[in-house]
């Protein structure tokens, strides 16, 4: 038998299936030259070699969803390499300009990026794949990586850049790893004869059996998770949201990336007395509010979520990718839109998060309790409850503390790194990665709410000019 997932994984496993939820982060990174293939394959079979979830798929062994299914990490023993990394010229790609080497940051490279991110994962492999697209604008390329939220959450992965990342320039990469070797030897740890499933089934039946809820623990589920939900800021009512502009929704995406200088937020901040994070949220809302004039509407008030880590804070980050990650909740917050000046909408935003993060923090118990009651719901019933939260909120913002020095993947230096979180039913989802004192933002978009994501994309711009951010 496996490990169990815990109930916020088996939670967002669920919610996948159905595609305006799946939960998939991706991130653009910009090299400076394309890697030679040799040296990719070796990179990449370390990285595999190093972190077991990645060798690692999720199994049902009772085959049933919801109340019922027993969720478990499995190794992959019919594990593919090349399923997983990929490496393709962009000038073999239908929709590039003939003759024309594109830019990283291109249109086309956009376009490809949101496809490969949507592109729906196969749920009987390993939930992650790499990208590598050659042929740009001055000889640079671009990788292109994508990874199920239930694998690790943004954090996570920033302790998977350790394993994958060069800190300083290197003649010779890493030898190859034979990949086969090491899973036939955890295949024959495993054991897959008829006897051991059979075995391991009856054990996850009577797991079944005993964890079932009683009425009183069912109702003790209930009432955390309420409790949990109205912290949350979740709404039980029929509430509308807030933007009529904005209220499609629909499975299409676009992708727009800009950056800033890091140093410049950070010392407005400091000037505004504001965290950086309260600084990148007010943008958005100033952006959304900026966006909306264009079209000659006053938009009363935005509707936001930001990410509160519930984990008690740790010394030592765990060295496999998946213990205690995935602890976060996203909470919606009220912002204040057209007539309020930059100060009070920032005074607004630091009292929200502020009261949020003090009812949340450390509550791991919330977000068990929250994830808890939606596997004991039918996954088509959970997925709608999502989908109608989302639905009254405008945008979902994500910050993730990337890493602050250069680095460089398989010999190339890495240039930029452009997130991209999952929309999962909002209008758009911004992240902001930090990366070698630089801040890069993604916005996923759904273009059936934001029919103009460029000009999105140039509001946020303009709205950290308004706030006092320096370009540089």
């Amino acid at each position: 038998m496996g490990q169990r997932l815990s109930n916020t994984e088996s939670f967002m496993w669920s919610l996948g299936q159905d595609p305006n939820l799946a939960s998939t982060m991706g991130l653009v990174s910009i090299l400076e030259s394309a890697p030679e293939p040799q040296r990719l394959h070796n990179t990449i079979t370390n990285l595999v070699a190093n972190v077991e979830r990645l060798r690692l798929k999720v199994n049902d062994p009772l085959g049933v969803t919801g109340p019922l299914s027993q969720l478990e990490w499995v190794v992959d023993t019919q594990f593919d390499l090349d399923h997983h990394l990929r490496m393709v010229a962009i000038d073999a790609i239908d929709g590039s300009d003939e003759g024309v080497a594109p830019e990283p940051t291109g249109h086309e490279l956009r376009r490809l990026a949101t496809q490969f991110v949507n592109d729906p994962f196969d749920r009987t492999r390993p939930l992650w794949q790499f990208l590598v697209v050659t042929g740009l604008a001055e000889g640079k390329a671009v990788l292109l990586s994508k990874f199920h939220h239930s694998i690790s959450d943004g954090a996570g992965l920033v302790r998977l850049a350790l394993h994958l990342l060069e800190f300083e320039p290197m003649d010779h990469g890493p030898v190859a790893i034979d990949l086969d070797d090491l899973f036939q030897v955890e295949a024959d740890e495993v054991g897959d004869g008829f006897d051991d499933r059979l075995r391991s089934g009856a054990e996850r039946i009577l797991d079944v059996l005993r964890e079932m809820p009683s009425p009183n623990k069912l109702w003790e589920i209930g009432e955390g998770a309420l409790a949990s939900a109205k912290a949350a800021g979740v709404q039980l009512s029929g509430e509308p949201k807030s933007s009529t502009l904005w209220s499609r929704r629909s499975r299409n995406r676009r992708f727009e990336m800009i950056d800033e200088s890091l140093e410049s937020i950070k010392n407005r901040a400091r000037e505004l007395e504001v965290s950086v994070n309260d600084l990148f949220v007010a943008a958005c809302a100033q952006a959304a509010v900026n966006y909306h004039a264009e079209y000659d509407i006053d938009l009363e008030r935005v509707l936001a979520t930001v990410v509160i880590n519930v984990q008690p804070e740790r010394t030592n980050d765990p060295a496999e990718l998946g213990q205690d990650d995935n602890t976060f909740l996203p909470v919606s917050i009220e912002i204040p839109g057209a007539g309020v000046d930059a100060e009070e909408r920032l005074a607004v935003i630091r009292s929200e998060v502020k009261t949020k993060r003090a009812m949340l923090e450390g509550r791991t118990d919330a977000l068990d309790a929250l994830s808890s009651l939606g596997n004991f719901m039918p996954p088509p019933m959970a997925a709608a409850i999502t989908l109608g939260q989302a639905s009254r909120v405008d945008f979902a913002t994500s910050n993730v503390a990337g890493v602050p020095i250069p680095t460089w993947f398989a010999g190339r230096r890495v240039e930029a790194m452009y997130p991209m979180g999952p929309v999962t039913g909002t209008a758009f989802n911004i992240t902001m990665n930090t990366y070698d004192q630089r801040a890069y933002f993604g916005i996923h978009i759904d273009p059936a709410a934001v029919h103009d994501p460029n000009l999105l994309a140039k509001s946020i711009g303009l709205s950290f000019r308004e706030l006092g951010v320096e370009r540089s």
